[in-house]
């Protein structure tokens, strides 16, 4: 599912799917933020999302793996639901696959994939995370688990 999610921040797209570790080859959690290509932040996408991503304890340099988010950053499963929460106490949720988040509690952790890309209509999540991965225009983060 990548409906768009309103809030602060405007609209964010929030999905994830089950990928490699690259430290170890294990299966991992991956949870993509992105933003529509229609402007809903007001800014442009790589600002905006530049914003979000030191909201949450990223590295806004676009390429970076930030393996120390904020303090209060951190993922909840409750009823179905992932619920990515803001040290600020705001959250974003997303309703994650029994495998994705049998896989993320299992690991205690999940990889975050913040794109500075916008997503235009009709591309699916995993063709702009590509998109966003081979051109640079991402940031990653290790968020725990609670």
């Amino acid at each position: 599912m990548n409906a768009p999610l309103g809030g602060r921040f405007g609209q964010l797209i929030m999905s994830g799917w089950i990928g490699t570790d690259p430290r170890n080859g294990d299966d991992i959690a991956f949870l993509y933020l992105g933003t529509p290509g229609n402007g809903s932040l007001g800014a442009p996408t790589a600002d905006a999302m530049q914003a979000v991503a030191r909201e949450l304890g990223l590295n806004p340099r676009p390429r970076t793996m930030t393996e120390k988010l904020a303090a209060d950053t951190h993922v909840t499963f409750t009823d179905g639901w992932i619920d990515l929460r803001f040290p600020n106490g705001e959250h974003v949720q997303h309703p994650g696959s029994t495998e994705l988040r049998q896989v993320a509690q299992r690991r205690g952790e999940l990889v975050l994939m913040l794109t500075y890309l916008p997503m235009r209509p009709a591309v699916g999540v995993e063709d702009h995370s590509d998109q966003s991965m081979n051109s640079g225009q991402f940031t990653l983060g290790l968020v725990p688990v609670h």
